[in-house]
C-alpha cells in the first residue's frame, strides 16, 4: 500500500474518540481516580494534547486503513475490567481477544512489568457505519527514572509492512523478523496562534515524514516519540515511549528480547 504524507497527516487530524475514553486519557494524565481503566498516554502532559497523541498512538499501532482513506474515524478505549497487574494472566486476555503473543515480564535494561489490559478499537467510514472491529493487548513497563513503554499487540492484518518499511529510520533483522524503529517529532502550538509556526516549520512538514505540527496545547512544546515495530505469529508488535532517552539501539535490542523469547 502507497500512503503519501498529506494522507497521513490528514488521517490523523480527522481520528476521534469517545467522550468515555477522552475522560479515561485526562484521567490518566492528571493521576485522577476515575471509574475503569486508564488510557495508555504519557503522564503529566497537559490535557489539551491528549487526545493529539492518542492519534498518534492510533496511528503508530499501525491502524493502515485509516492512513490509506478506507475509514476515516478510528474508536478506541481500554476494556473496562481487563486491566491486570499479574504478568500470569496473560493467557486469559489472549484467549479473550483471539491472539497467541509473545512478552516477557522484563528486560535486561531495567524495564519490567507494570500491567496490562485489552483494547478495543472499531474503524469507521465517514457516516459513522462501523467497518471493522478488532481487539489487541496493552502492556506498559517502567524503570525508575526514565519514561514508560509500551507495548501494543494488534492482528498482523492491521499492519502494512511496507509502509513501515518505507519509512522507517533503522531497521534490524532478527531470526527472520524486520524490526523497524523511527522516532517523530510533535510540535505543539495552541489553537489560537497557528501563525506561531514558522516558514521552515511548514515546509519541513511537508518534506519530513517523521515532523508533525498539531495545535491545541497552551504553549509551544516538543515532544518525540520512538517506536520499534514487527510482526510475529500473526501479531503485530509496537513498542512505543515518549521523550525516551534510550537509544534506537536500545529499543531494538528490546524488541529483540521478545523475540528471542518465542
Amino acid at each position: 500500500m502507497s500512503i503519501n504524507k498529506e494522507e497521513y497527516i490528514e488521517s490523523m487530524r480527522r481520528l476521534e474518540f469517545s467522550d468515555e475514553t477522552k475522560g479515561k486519557m485526562i484521567g490518566n494524565l492528571t493521576k485522577i481516580s476515575t471509574p475503569g481503566n486508564g488510557g495508555v498516554m504519557k503522564k503529566g502532559i497537559k490535557a489539551g494534547k491528549a487526545v493529539i497523541i492518542a492519534a498518534a498512538c492510533v496511528m503508530i499501532f499501525g491502524v493502515t486503513a485509516a492512513a490509506a482513506g478506507i475509514a476515516s474515524v478510528v474508536v478506541s478505549h481500554n476494556r473496562l475490567g481487563s486491566r491486570t497487574d499479574d504478568f500470569g494472566k496473560l493467557s486469559e486476555l489472549e484467549e479473550k481477544v483471539g491472539l497467541n503473543v509473545t512478552a516477557v515480564d522484563s528486560f535486561s535494561n531495567g524495564y519490567i512489568f507494570d500491567h496490562m489490559e485489552i483494547q478495543d478499537s472499531t474503524e469507521q467510514d465517514e457516516n459513522g457505519n462501523d467497518l471493522e472491529s478488532y481487539s489487541g493487548i496493552d502492556l506498559q513497563y517502567v524503570k525508575e527514572g526514565s519514561p514508560e513503554v509500551w507495548i501494543n499487540m494488534d492482528p498482523a492484518r492491521m499492519y502494512d509492512e511496507s509502509y513501515e518499511a518505507d519509512k522507517a529510520q533503522e531497521t534490524r533483522e532478527v531470526n527472520g523478523i524486520k524490526l523497524y524503529y523511527s522516532c517523530d517529532e510533535y510540535l505543539f502550538l495552541p489553537a489560537t496562534e497557528e501563525d506561531l509556526a514558522t516558514e521552515e516549520e511548514h515546509k519541513r512538514e511537508e518534506e519530513d515524514p517523521h515532523f508533525f505540527i498539531s495545535y491545541g496545547s497552551d504553549e509551544r512544546e516538543l515532544t518525540y516519540t520512538s517506536f520499534v515495530t514487527f510482526v510475529m505469529d500473526d501479531v503485530m508488535y509496537c513498542m512505543l515511549s515518549f521523550d525516551t532517552n534510550m537509544t534506537s539501539e536500545e529499543m531494538l535490542d528490546m524488541a529483540e528480547e521478545i523475540i528471542t523469547a518465542r
